[in-house]
């Protein structure tokens, strides 16, 4: 029996579905990070290998018929990243076609089940993807931590940390921030706080986490968390903002689908970003996970190959 896997890969887990080639989800796994900048190539092999053999034993179904691995990955859409990504894919020694595109296609195509339009997912990072009419593809934000990432889960938590620690020291508004993270992270002195900040361990995941407790102070009133989510909404706007004006009409309202944990279920973040975009744009909340996306394009290259698979 002819089947298919899809797979989304982010920096903090990796999901993958089977399917047959008419689409029906057969089983599902899920793994670690399936993002080789975070965990270096020879871990995200492993992760992806893992899901490949597990949906294999799960479904019954021989590796040899497998069709179409497609798979979403961070920063797959920069051609380095795909050489690197298929040299690493292609060491599994598979007869099946790899599929490769990044994280924010394969949620464009989950979320609004067509080639064009815009997601924004902020989740752990953040990004703005868009695919005109003409199939241009825009980008805005995506650039990791360092450049980047605004309005995501690690900037919140980074921004919770930064006035937190002014407001200890007198340069910022009172704040219950740096109490909440010390309670959180269950340290009981500024030297282990800041041990744990400069840390070679802790993760860009670890800080992102800290957002949690952003969204607990704010619900509490603390103003200082308010200030944050209202950032974070304001910044995602300013990157939907940065890909409507570079390719499509700002006469028309455009439909932006939106994901990750930030946009989803921080209601203050989406509140703060629907009336930052106005008019320009109407979210919509993916309902289909991003992995169902990876499961489309991957049968739509099975029809437009047909021909050549006989």
């Amino acid at each position: 029996m002819k089947w298919i896997i899809g797979i989304d890969g982010g920096g903090t887990k990796t999901m993958g579905w089977a399917a047959d080639i008419k689409g029906k989800v057969l089983d599902q796994v899920e793994k670690g990070p399936g993002n080789y900048h975070v965990t270096g190539v020879a871990e995200f092999t492993t992760v992806i290998a893992g899901i490949i053999d597990e949906l294999a034993i799960s479904c019954g179904w021989p590796k040899e018929d497998l069709m179409v691995v497609s798979l979403g990955l961070a920063g797959a859409d920069r051609e380095n990243d795909r050489k690197i990504i298929g040299s690493a894919l292609a060491e599994l020694k598979l007869p099946c076609h790899y599929l490769i595109n990044s994280d924010a296609k394969i949620a464009l195509a989950a979320g609004l089940k067509k080639a064009e339009g815009i997601v924004l997912i902020a989740g752990t990072g953040s990004i703005a993807y868009g695919i005109t009419e003409q199939g241009n593809v825009i980008r805005a934000g995506g650039w990791g931590q360092l450049a980047s990432d605004e309005g995501s889960g690690y900037d919140i938590g980074r921004q919770a940390l930064v006035r937190g620690i002014k407001a200890v020291e007198g340069r910022d508004k009172a704040t219950v921030l740096l109490d909440k993270i010390m309670e959180y992270l269950k340290l009981t002195s500024w030297e282990e706080l800041i041990g744990y900040i400069n840390n070679r361990t802790t993760t860009k995941t670890d800080i992102a986490a800290l957002a949690q407790v952003v969204t607990d102070a704010a619900a509490q009133h603390d103003q200082v968390a308010c200030e944050i989510l209202q950032q974070s909404g304001e910044e995602l706007a300013g990157l939907v903002k940065a890909v409507i004006s570079r390719g499509f009409s700002e006469e028309k309202t455009v439909q932006v689908c939106v994901y990750g944990g930030i946009v989803s279920n921080v209601p203050l973040v989406r509140n703060h970003l629907a009336a930052a975009l106005g008019e320009k744009a109407e979210l919509i909340i993916g309902q289909d996970q991003p992995v169902a996306g990876a499961i489309r394009l991957g049968l739509t290259w099975l029809e437009d190959n047909r021909k050549e698979l006989g």
